[in-house]
């Protein structure tokens, strides 16, 4: 599952882009009952926050929430929006090194992360570690049916900053060229299971074409109008899986 090349960081959810962070807030807040009476705390850590986009929409539901990043940029943007808030903690740190105490989190995020972490094995190692027994932990990967590559490739000293079509099929040659990685179901389950943790659901989000609406000469958006039928695609066993264009996944740290 490892790619060759160092995985690019990941670009941050523009402010537009409503629909597509309300798809996985929903996903996130949905499981909020299923975290055990023994970890009751309105504590929520979200892992590659980026601007806190998708951060503040799961946000109220929690006393004291803490977003953390490796680009200060985007650091700077969430600070900017939250304008001070004292119940929000904004902190430049490594996925794979987060430095709180064990079972601290008992409810835990990360959006389109782990395909851009340098160290995919320790970034899940850390939030199983710091996530509380019952806990529950949410996540969001681009995901191996979905027929593009949306992160673009290198090819020796060249890159090609664009969508490159059924790349995640071929995966020894998408392990080698791509610049973010894919994953299976499979794939994402056996990460965390082997780490202490269980499934508790799996869903997918189609695209909606908001990033190619906001500029004017995407060749994306002549597919707007596929937008209603692929979000019914998402309920379809067999078709989600291959018009999703990332898979979401929950898992509750055992007891």
């Amino acid at each position: 599952m490892e790619i060759q090349n160092t995985p690019v960081l990941g670009g941050t959810a523009p402010r537009h882009a409503t629909r597509t962070a309300q798809k996985l807030a929903n996903f996130a807040l949905g499981w909020l009952d299923s975290i055990s009476r023994n970890s009751q705390c309105r504590r929520y850590l979200d892992v590659g926050c980026g601007n806190g986009f998708i951060t503040e929409l799961v946000a109220p539901s929690f006393d004291e929430v803490v977003g953390i990043d490796m680009e200060e940029q985007r650091l700077e943007d969430f600070r900017a929006h939250v304008k001070g808030k004292p119940n929000f903690q904004i902190l430049l740190m490594s996925a794979a090194r987060i430095e709180f105490p064990s079972e601290f989190f008992p409810f835990i995020t990360a959006f389109e992360v782990l395909e851009h972490v340098l160290d995919l094995d320790a970034s899940v190692r850390e939030r199983v570690r710091v996530c509380r027994q019952g806990g529950v932990i949410v996540v969001s990967v681009p995901q191996v049916w979905f027929p593009f590559e949306n992160h673009g490739a290198q090819i020796g000293d060249k890159v090609y900053a664009r969508k490159i079509p059924f790349l995640p099929y071929l995966r020894p040659l998408h392990r080698k060229y791509s610049l973010a990685r894919v994953f299976s179901s499979a794939e994402m389950d056996r990460l965390f299971l082997s780490n202490g943790m269980e499934l508790l659901g799996t869903s997918y989000a189609t695209p909606q074409f908001e990033r190619a609406g906001a500029q004017a000469n995407a060749w994306e958006r002549r597919f707007v109008f596929l937008r209603d039928m692929l979000n019914r695609c998402e309920n379809i066993p067999g078709l989600r899986a291959l018009v999703g264009v990332s898979m979401l996944k929950a898992y509750q740290k055992l007891l």
